[in-house]
């Protein structure tokens, strides 16, 4: 059973790419758009209020940790290579 779900999974990872990705992205488009009617009554912080503000401060978020991920801490966790002389 786990290698029929798991071969169907690698399947349509492979398979519909591109499908995936764009349903993924106008996932998440609406979202963004279902916001601009939903807003919060109350809002728990000074920007909160503005539309598509948490969209905006994951991707700043994320492309952050990215950069601190590739650029700062890669570096101390892959030590120099070892060259074993052959």
């Amino acid at each position: 059973m786990n290698s029929s779900l798991g071969n169907w999974f690698e399947t349509q990872r492979t398979k519909n790419l591109t499908t995936w990705k764009w349903a993924f992205i106008v996932f998440l488009v609406v979202l963004v758009v279902l916001n601009v009617f939903i807003h919060p009554h109350h809002p728990e912080y000074v920007y909160d209020k503005y539309t598509g503000f948490w969209a905006l401060f994951a991707l700043v978020v994320s492309v952050g940790m990215v950069f601190m991920m590739k650029v700062i801490v890669q570096p101390f966790l892959v030590g120099p290579e070892e060259d074993d002389g052959n």
